[in-house]
């Protein structure tokens, strides 16, 4: 995934796909360049734990090399629109954080050839253009992703769409239960998310619907994965996880060995996978501060946790 706009400008995203800067971008990818922006998949391709590797091998096994390119998979976020102000986010995913930016839909043209489809946010079901995306495309055709915060479970129309794709995945972003969940991810009302995780679940049962419940690791959730891992109840197989890149305060390489150490005791499912992640030592004590500094507030399930980042504080 190269999470960095392109520099030009073009019309539509047919001219931006088949444009000399992305043939760029291709042929430095082809010659085993490591390019800004491609971190998630160097860091997935670095430790074990997940039942697929990362993006870029994924994209690989499903498409190899081919001899004409075609836009055949497509991430489309058609807004910001979000109800949820999360401490790993910023005004480019969620309009609780400033403005709200408002895309236009591509001409329906566009997925004609499509075999998979990616709705983003803001939070999709809060943006009716989603819905008309879904109506537009050819649904049997398609394996689809939604990315969720879970508080919103959509009107039986929307339903219906949903189970009409080839395969669809609902993933929804949680990074925690309970308490922690409502201090990470301001806006969440856990009994709401609890509730709706369920009615999720119970569409399981229909052959070719998914629902993935999904983890971010970062420097205040991560001792807390056990808990969300077991009230959850699937294989952690089944669950996404990932690690948290930025901001730098949240993200664990930046925390004292200790800190570390503390964290990797408390994760024994994923134990090996975070060893390999935190060997990377860039302690920094200014950065550290600033974590310090979001935790105010915070819940009496983090007490322990944070107590004994404060211990740390003394000794750096």
């Amino acid at each position: 995934m190269y999470y960095f706009p392109l520099d030009g400008e073009y019309k539509d995203v047919e001219e931006a796909f088949h444009s000399w800067e992305m043939e760029e971008i291709r042929i430095k990818m082809r010659r085993g360049e490591k390019l800004k922006g491609c971190e998630k998949c160097y860091i997935d391709e670095h430790h074990d734990g997940k039942h697929w590797t990362s993006y870029r091998k994924q994209f690989d096994e499903w498409y190899g090399q081919p001899d004409d390119l075609e836009i055949r998979s497509l991430e489309i976020s058609t807004s910001n629109i979000c109800n949820f102000k999360c401490m790993t986010c910023n005004e480019r995913f969620s309009s609780m954080f400033g403005p709200t930016n408002k895309n236009e839909l591509p001409d329906p043209s566009l997925y004609e050839k499509l075999d998979r489809l990616k709705l983003l946010g803001g939070e999709p079901f809060l943006d009716q253009k989603n819905k008309k995306i879904l109506s537009q495309v050819p649904r049997e055709n398609i394996e689809l992703m939604v990315v969720s915060n879970g508080s919103i479970f959509p009107d039986d129309e929307t339903i219906k769409y949903l189970q009409e794709f080839k395969t669809t995945s609902i993933n929804i972003s949680m990074d925690g239960i309970g308490e922690v969940a409502e201090f990470v991810r301001h806006g969440t009302k856990w009994s709401r998310i609890e509730r709706n995780f369920r009615r999720w679940e119970q569409l399981r049962d229909h052959p070719k619907f998914f629902v993935q419940p999904h983890f971010v690791f970062h420097s205040i959730n991560a001792p807390f994965f056990e808990e969300f891992y077991e009230w959850v109840g699937t294989p952690v197989k089944d669950i996404s996880w990932d690690f948290l890149i930025g901001p730098k305060h949240l993200n664990m390489q930046y925390l004292p060995v200790d800190v570390k150490k503390y964290i990797i005791d408390h994760n024994p499912t994923l134990g090996d996978a975070l060893s390999k992640y935190l060997v990377e030592f860039k302690f920094d004590g200014d950065i550290f501060t600033k974590l310090m500094s979001t935790l105010k507030n915070y819940p009496a399930k983090l007490d322990e946790y944070v107590e004994f980042l404060y211990g740390r504080v003394a000794r750096h």
